[in-house]
């Protein structure tokens, strides 16, 4: 009896990786054989994933500024044989970085752009970008500073490209871009389909809860468009472009970045597909599934190519909502909530571990007393 276990993270309570292990060192106890999958969906852990899904790779870690040009020091994963680097921009530009009255206008994401010339001073000849997590609203300007992007106002003065210079930008230089910027292949990992501006634009659904304020989103929308409008010639509904604050506009149009989902990347990585294929049965997961997780979330993702494969797919989550035949219909086989006695939700994520243990330990008997 062998399980592919391929559970996503447990916000602030479980990694991927952890939560795998959890789950297979008790499978382990009944006899039960156990592949792992690190997964990620371009957010936080694609790094780790990465590292975990295939060999060759290693940490590297760099000095750089968070999101208010705070020194910091953030890792990046890299791997030698293929030239290949790949970094989340929560690293250097996440959301933990925004403190008590720090608002999008007063920050970049100049300390990521930092992060990929340190890349590509190693010899990354592809670099994979990790969307998920951030702290800011800049459009992706911040990045394009640090790679040799400048931009002007109407007086020719350079700008530092925080938010608050969106709306000022009257023409930009790309003439100190390095050629080996240029021969960059540059890949965003990110499941977000939003455009750059609008309604469901970068300021209106993100700025929020990044610190701004509802009053603000509408110029700040405005201002995000004149930047489109100033570097791009057009204000266009592009999907994807709204991705991690705008980066995802900045790494498409100045960049030519190749956008792919998070988890597909993943899933090609660790040739899941072909994985399910030769298990008996697979584990996944996450804190909480419900109607939205039908919308693409990772576990649901991974019971549909169960189901294709006719595997049993069993989801071990912190909490569920939604109807257990909703679930069936795409693949699950049962939906294992992992927490047993009254807790506050503090308490439940603090005690993930343990929980998550018990419920495997449970999960691994009853399917050792049928084979």
């Amino acid at each position: 009896m062998e399980a592919l276990i391929a559970i996503d993270s447990f916000k602030k309570s479980m990694t991927s990786i952890q939560a795998n292990q959890i789950v297979a060192d008790q499978f382990a106890k009944q006899g039960i054989n156990s592949r792992q999958i690190a997964i990620a969906d371009g957010g936080e852990g694609t790094v780790a994933a990465f590292l975990a899904n295939q060999p060759g790779g290693m940490t590297v870690q760099v000095a750089t500024v968070d999101i208010n040009q705070r020194p910091i020091q953030a890792t990046y994963g890299y791997f030698a044989d293929q030239k290949l680097a790949v970094i989340e921009v929560a690293a250097a530009s996440g959301i933990q970085f925004i403190t008590a009255g720090l608002t999008p206008a007063e920050t970049n994401t100049y300390g990521t752009g930092i992060l990929i010339k340190a890349a590509i001073a190693r010899g990354a000849q592809k670099i994979v970008i990790g969307l998920g997590g951030s702290g800011t609203v800049d459009g992706g300007a911040g990045i394009l500073r640090a790679l040799g992007y400048r931009f002007f106002d109407a007086q020719n003065q350079e700008l530092k490209m925080v938010g608050a210079d969106l709306s000022r930008v009257a023409h930009w230089d790309a003439t100190q871009v390095t050629k080996a910027v240029q021969a960059v292949t540059f890949v965003t990992a990110s499941d977000v389909t939003n455009p750059l501006t609008g309604p469901t634009g970068a300021a209106t659904i993100f700025g929020p809860q990044k610190g701004l304020t509802t009053v603000a989103v509408a110029s700040y929308d405005q201002a995000m468009q004149h930047f489109m409008q100033v570097t791009a010639g057009q204000v266009s509904a592009h999907l994807g472009d709204g991705a991690a604050g705008g980066i995802g506009f900045a790494l498409r149009y100045f960049l030519g970045a190749q956008v792919q989902s998070g988890f597909k990347l993943i899933a090609d990585l660790s040739q899941l597909t072909a994985q399910i294929a030769t298990v008996d049965f697979v584990v996944s997961g996450e804190g909480q599934v419900d109607d939205q997780s039908f919308m693409g979330k990772v576990p649901i993702q991974i019971s549909e190519r169960a189901q294709a494969a006719q595997k049993a797919c069993y989801l071990m989550v912190g909490n569920q909502k939604g109807a257990n035949q909703a679930f069936a219909d795409h693949g699950v086989t049962a939906v294992l909530p992992i927490v047993d006695h009254v807790a506050t939700l503090a308490a439940a994520m603090q005690e993930g571990p343990a929980n998550l243990a018990r419920m495997a330990d449970r999960l691994a008997r009853i399917i050792s007393a049928c084979k």
